[in-house]
């Protein structure tokens, strides 16, 4: 706020009508603006004065204190309108967030609805082990286990592997040794 617009607040401060958008700015110069401040003081002390005696009440004897008890009260209402819409926003955006978890926990029970009236269709009116029982247990054999065998079986170890690997690292310095030895002969044989 520059001073000729914080000047031109004064009158309106001293009734209070400052506008709400413009009390922050205007307790912030005049609290920080010294040639500012000593004309709102002067003004303040002529016209609350002279309101005091035109209505005959009792006339403060420190006006700067009053004037100062005035600019505090004003910033702590700019504090507190401000505050109120932080928490106003912040209660906002905890309903959205709530309504959103809401929503989608919504959509996410009717798809597991959905999903699980879709597998209770396919399976008709026939449970699992009663349709297909005969297909995994021939004469007493349980194939499932033998599939379960067999890929186990064909599984390499952890131990299996390091085992291979030592063995192509010692067949590649019997084969390292091997091409040395081959190329000591043709180098003689030259």
């Amino acid at each position: 706020m520059t001073h000729l617009e914080a000047q031109s607040y004064i009158m309106p401060f001293i009734e209070g009508k400052v506008p709400d958008n413009k009390q922050e700015d205007f307790v912030i110069h005049m609290k920080n603006c010294k040639t500012c401040h000593e004309e709102l003081e002067i003004y303040y002390t002529l016209l609350v004065g002279m309101k005091k005696l035109d209505s005959q009440t009792e006339i403060s004897t420190d006006f700067s204190t009053d004037l100062e008890r005035e600019l505090s009260r004003m910033s702590h209402h700019v504090r507190n309108r401000r505050s109120v819409k932080v928490s106003a926003f912040s209660v906002i955006m905890a309903a959205f967030l709530l309504l959103g978890v809401a929503v989608y926990a919504g959509v996410l029970n009717k798809v597991y609805d959905f999903e699980q009236r879709s597998k209770l269709a396919d399976q008709g009116g026939f449970y699992y082990h009663d349709y297909l029982d005969s297909y995994f247990q021939l004469d007493d054999k349980d194939n499932i286990a033998k599939s379960m065998q067999i890929k186990k079986d064909k599984e390499v170890t952890g131990y299996q592997r390091i085992l291979g690997y030592k063995r192509l690292e010692s067949d590649y310095d019997k084969m390292m040794l091997i091409g040395e030895d081959i190329a000591q002969n043709e180098a003689t044989t030259d």
